[in-house]
């Protein structure tokens, strides 16, 4: 679980790198009212005979507004990014508590039309529940451990009623997982409308500094990565109670890989390409199953948790900072009865340390919404770009 702050970390180093070029700051305050969808048992009342379908929440963020310093202000239309916590209220404190956060932030204009001004926003951080699975727990199947990723992503209509205030309705959609690294982890999505009020520590007109555009030089990035991960399984003996410790029976996977990736370059924050993958999971071909009254845990030859995939990448970047999303498919692997979906998606992040060398955490997750295990990489990017007359 330890490795999950380092999500947080990636951002804060990105963001914390910017601050010294900026000194325009304001504050924002925002509460949110929202669905959460019944992806389990727990969530749709099955267990508890109480469903949990609604999510009140409340965030203060602390802003920072680019001013056109950098070349990649102007090309992102000015966005602002910063620091944020949150809490969640989802009725059910008995077995979920109160979960608070601590996330950074960017919020990214898409289109400007005098006092309005549609952005869209996205967080990344590191939420902590109060309540988790356990055998005082049982019904909440959701969240397994105290410490999950929180991510959400969101469009908001601001209007500036003067230069110092700010009014925000948007809508979110928000999600909460520990990355398969503790059993149960079914995970909460939400939905969720959005009202807000921003206060500019400034005067909102003539803070823009404007620069030539920087040139476009459109080309392809090899990329080469080597990524390790791991991720958790839980089995229960029957012959204990469900409130014995000893009923729940885990082992942990071990993942590793080496990445070849080939993206083209199409815009200034656009690539697109594609990919293969070298892996080696842990639990394939092997057993971690219960026969009768004991576990069966055994494990396959070396060369039987090998596999092969091939995908193709998009990659949104800003500045060091990028976000990339992943559609892959395995082409050779020994599959089981237990074994994930041959199709699978990957979302992340990456950035670049110094010169080409990047640090990224992605999920791998199957059916969109079910993880298998947080990837965690370091690369090279390896840059092949030509003039466009």
């Amino acid at each position: 679980m330890i490795k999950l702050r380092y999500l947080l970390f990636i951002l804060l180093i990105f963001f914390i790198n910017e601050c010294y070029s900026q000194n325009k700051y304001s504050i924002s305050a925002f509460g949110q009212y929202g669905y959460v969808f019944p992806t389990d048992k727990f969530l749709d009342g099955t267990y508890t005979g109480n469903p949990i379908n609604t999510i009140q929440s409340y965030s203060i963020r602390y802003n920072i507004q680019t001013n056109g310093s950098k070349p990649w202000h102007q090309l992102y239309n000015y966005p602002s990014f910063g620091i944020g916590i949150y809490t969640a209220n989802f009725q059910e404190k008995q077995h979920l508590g109160l979960p608070i956060a601590i996330y950074a932030f960017s919020s990214v204009p898409l289109i400007r039309k005098g006092s309005f001004t549609l952005n869209n926003d996205f967080a990344l951080g590191l939420a902590y529940f109060p309540k988790h699975w356990s055998v005082d727990n049982l019904a909440n199947v959701s969240i397994g451990s105290h410490l999950n990723c929180y991510v959400e992503e969101g469009l908001s209509l601001n209007f500036s009623f003067s230069k110092k205030l700010e009014l925000s309705l948007g809508f979110t959609l928000s999600h909460f997982s520990n990355g398969a690294t503790q059993r149960p982890n079914w995970a909460i999505y939400t939905a969720s409308s959005r009202i807000g009020l921003r206060y500019n520590i400034y005067d909102a007109q003539d803070i823009y500094i404007f620069q030539p555009k920087p040139e476009l030089k459109k080309g392809y990035d090899l990329i080469f990565s080597a990524f390790g991960g791991y991720y958790n399984e839980l089995r229960e003996l029957g012959q204990y109670e469900p409130k014995d410790e000893r009923r729940y029976v885990r082992r942990n996977f071990y993942a590793f890989g080496l990445n070849t990736s080939l993206l083209k370059q199409i815009s200034y924050k656009n690539s697109f390409g594609i990919g293969i993958n070298l892996g080696y999971d842990d639990k394939a071909d092997t057993k971690f199953e219960v026969y009768g009254s004991t576990i069966l845990s055994t494990t396959a030859p070396f060369e039987k948790r090998l596999n092969i995939t091939t995908f193709i990448t998009y990659e949104y970047k800003m500045q060091d900072f990028s976000v990339l999303v992943d559609a892959g498919y395995y082409i050779y692997r020994t599959k089981s009865q237990n074994s994930t979906p041959n199709f699978f998606q990957r979302i992340g992040f990456r950035y670049k340390i110094i010169d080409n060398i990047f640090a990224s955490v992605a999920i791998r997750a199957s059916k969109f919404r079910l993880a298998h295990h947080i990837e965690w990489s370091l690369g090279y990017r390896l840059q092949h770009n030509q003039k466009q007359n």
